[in-house]
């Protein structure tokens, strides 16, 4: 699905994104193991001549990396993730455990899916701007989970910091059940919107909201403290 001229959506239970450059694309996310060859048609069939030439990791969560092993071997793409975020992907750390249904949740996950330790690239800083997109490191849900701001249009791609209706009308808070720090990630989402001014907020959950004012407000006005 096309959601500007140059940014594609791939939906599932994870929402990944294809961004088109002149000559090359980047990816945000790769969602699950099996979401790995449909993303692969969609690079073969409409961008036989661009590369992909980079991966995007808002958050380690195994929903949202598990199709990067796959992707790496046939494209071999820099994996990009924030400093902070980067041992849990490449497991020299362990990631902190989460209380709850939540965390009994993505300790199955993790065992199901048994992902092997994964090499980040390039680890990144809040504000550095790479391949076109900043670095907005908004930690919480996880301490090192970053946004993406496009510089060229002001997409912003939000990983699991916020998440969505169904219609792409309302801008729902984090999920308290996958939050390490939910009070945290909360102040997170709120700095995240109140910053920016973002033509389309692209969430990991969610449709996206492509007319995003009106529900930016709303947001903040239900959440940023008075």
């Amino acid at each position: 699905m096309k959601i500007l001229d140059n940014i594609f959506l791939i939906p599932s239970s994870v929402n990944c994104y294809i961004i088109e450059r002149k000559q090359e694309c980047i990816l945000v996310d790769t969602g699950m193991s099996k979401k790995a060859s449909g993303i692969i048609k969609i690079i073969n069939s409409n961008f036989p001549d661009k590369p992909l030439k980079a991966i995007f990791v808002t958050h380690s969560h195994q929903d949202h990396i598990g199709g990067i092993e796959t992707l790496r071997k046939l494209y071999k793409p820099s994996i990009v993730a924030h400093e902070e975020e980067s041992p849990y992907i490449e497991k020299t750390k362990e990631l902190p455990s989460f209380k709850g249904l939540g965390g009994i949740m993505i300790k199955i996950l993790d065992k199901l899916m048994n992902l092997p330790s994964l090499k980040v690239n390039q680890k990144v800083k809040d504000n550095e701007v790479v391949h076109g997109l900043k670095i907005l490191h908004l930690p919480g849900h996880t301490p090192g989970t970053i946004a993406l701001l496009d510089i060229e249009n002001q997409a912003l791609f939000c990983g699991d910091i916020i998440n969505s209706d169904k219609k792409g009308e309302i801008i729902l808070p984090p999920k308290m059940r996958f939050a390490l720090d939910f009070e945290q990630a909360l102040e997170s989402s709120i700095k995240m919107l109140d910053e920016s001014s973002p033509s389309v907020v692209l969430p990991g959950h969610g449709y996206p909201i492509l007319e995003p004012e009106e529900a930016i407000e709303a947001y903040l006005d239900e959440y940023k403290p008075k």
